[in-house]
C-alpha cells in the first residue's frame, strides 16, 4: 500500500575549506533587519543568531585552580576501612541470614509507618533538639524501643545514628559495643528511610568503618574475640550488603 506522507529532507552541502559541521536550520532572507523587539518570526531567529554569535563554539573553565588553599580539593578523601582478621570474618552465608532477617525487620517497621493512625500515644511525643548531645546520651542509656524511633523523621535519624557513631570512639581497644548501644543502632538501621541521601550513605559508611576498626583491635588468638565481633561483624554486613556499600563488605 502506497502512503500518501510527503518526506522533506534537507540538503546539506559540506564545505571542504570549513572544520564544522554545523549548518543553519533556518534560512532568513537578506531583507530582514535586526531590531531591538522583533515583530516577526525571522526577525526573532537572526536577534537569536546575532546575539549566539557573541559567545565562543566551545566554552572552557578559566578559573585558576592554583588560588586554591593547599588543603581543599575537589575530591572527598575515603578513610581507611580495617579488614577482618580471618577467625573473625563471617561467612557469606552467615551474612544472607542477618540480612534475611534485617529485611523482615524493615518489612514490619514499614507496615507501621503505612498505618501512623494506629500509633499508641508515645510514639510522637518524643522531641529532642538534634544539637544537644547530652540529651541524645540521656537517651540512649534508657532501653531501646520501637515507639521512640518510629516517630522520628530522617533528619532526625540520621542525627541520632551519626551520634551512636561517635560514641563507638569510646570503646577502649580489645573491647566491643555495649549491648545496648548495639541495640539502639539497630533499630535506627531499621527505621531508616529511603531512599538515601548522601548524607545518610555517609553515616552509614562511617558507622561501618568504626565497627571494622573495633574489631581491628580484638585479639583474634582469645576465644572470646568471636562472640565481642558478631554487634560489630552484623553492622558491617547491614551497611554493605543491605544498604549496598559493597566496597566496605568482609
Amino acid at each position: 500500500m502506497k502512503s500518501n506522507k510527503k518526506c522533506f529532507h534537507k540538503k546539506v552541502k559540506f564545505d571542504g575549506d570549513s572544520d564544522s559541521l554545523l549548518t543553519p536550520c533556518f534560512q532568513i532572507n537578506s531583507d530582514v533587519v535586526l531590531k531591538e523587539i522583533p515583530t516577526t518570526g525571522e526577525e526573532y531567529l537572526l536577534r537569536v543568531i546575532k546575539e549566539r554569535e557573541k559567545f565562543s563554539t566551545v566554552s572552557k573553565c578559566d578559573k585558576d585552580f592554583s588560588k586554591f588553599a593547599k588543603n581543599q580539593s575537589c575530591f572527598v578523601e575515603e578513610l581507611p576501612h580495617s579488614k577482618a582478621p580471618d577467625n573473625l570474618r563471617p561467612t557469606i552465608e552467615w551474612q544472607n541470614i542477618q540480612v534475611a532477617d534485617f529485611s523482615d525487620v524493615r518489612m514490619y517497621v514499614s507496615r507501621m509507618l503505612s498505618k501512623k493512625a494506629l500509633w499508641p500515644d508515645d510514639v510522637l511525643k518524643l522531641e529532642l533538639n538534634p544539637n544537644n548531645i547530652p540529651a541524645w546520651k540521656n537517651l540512649f542509656e534508657k532501653d531501646p524501643k520501637l515507639s521512640c524511633v518510629l516517630g522520628l523523621h530522617s533528619a532526625m535519624l540520621d542525627r541520632g545514628l551519626e551520634i551512636l557513631t561517635e560514641i563507638l570512639d569510646d570503646v577502649k581497644p580489645g573491647s566491643t559495643l555495649d549491648h545496648k548501644i548495639g541495640q539502639w543502632i539497630y533499630a535506627f538501621l531499621a527505621c531508616t528511610r529511603p531512599p538515601l541521601i548522601s548524607d545518610t550513605t555517609s553515616i552509614l559508611r562511617n558507622l561501618a568503618r568504626k565497627c571494622a576498626e573495633i574489631r581491628s583491635h580484638l585479639d583474634p588468638d582469645d576465644e572470646s574475640s568471636k562472640t565481642a565481633a558478631v554487634p560489630l561483624n552484623i553492622f558491617i554486613c547491614l551497611v554493605s550488603r543491605y544498604f549496598r556499600q559493597y566496597d566496605l563488605a568482609d
